[in-house]
């Protein structure tokens, strides 16, 4: 259960489950579209979801989100208008809660408004940092920093399998997939990761840390 959630009551509990619905997204499809009207809250339950604002045919990835994550919280405060899109990275499983549920315990349950509004709060401060990671980073900074997403945000592990082609790594960390195959052999040649199929194993976080410190 998402953090804001612990801040209802018995009856709002009850309320809110009987306005939700458990939905399932195969890989690549569509949970959330930026600009369309929101009428759901999305709550994922299982897998690897991107969130991306687009523009045109180009897409930028704000994040990547995992369990637990509560997704479309801006909608709330934005006329009701969805301000990025989100996509299954997986196949994977959604709650979606009606909207109108959950602009009416903010009303009326100042902790749920408050943990609602921390949730923003770390979104907004996560998103300054992945574009200081994207625009003044070098490239081997840019892999150090999704390395360390993937390990302590996602997966919570040192060894981890990714869902992610190296074609998606490279849109996320805004690289050609030829830089990025030449950055992951550098990493691999240093003994800082091991990266066989979609699978990754870090053996030396330090220097993960260091190379996303200096970039």
């Amino acid at each position: 259960m998402s953090a804001p959630f612990k801040k209802l009551n018995g009856d709002e509990l009850i309320q809110i489950n009987k306005n939700r619905v458990e939905v399932t997204f195969k890989k690549g499809e569509t949970i959330i579209k930026q600009g369309a009207l929101a009428g759901h809250i999305a709550y994922i339950k299982k897998g690897l979801v991107k969130v991306c604002r687009e523009h045109s045919n180009e897409e930028l990835v704000l994040a990547l989100e995992s369990r637990g994550k509560l997704l479309g919280l801006h909608a709330l405060y934005n006329q009701n208008v969805y301000n990025y899109s989100v996509y299954a990275c997986e196949d994977i499983s959604v709650c979606l809660h009606d909207i109108n549920s959950i602009q009416s315990f903010i009303k009326t349950n100042c902790d749920f408004n408050s943990e609602i509004l921390r949730h923003l709060s770390d979104e907004i401060l996560f998103s300054h940092e992945r574009m200081e990671s994207l625009t003044l980073k070098q490239l081997h900074g840019r892999f150090a920093d999704i390395l360390l997403c993937l390990s302590l945000r996602i997966y919570k592990r040192k060894s981890f399998k990714i869902p992610l082609s190296k074609k998606d790594l490279a849109g996320i960390t805004s690289m050609s997939q030829e830089s990025l195959s030449r950055v992951v052999k550098d990493f691999i040649k240093d003994k800082i990761i091991e990266y066989k199929g979609n699978h990754i194993t870090i053996f030396d976080y330090e220097k993960v840390r260091h190379l996303s410190r200096v970039g």
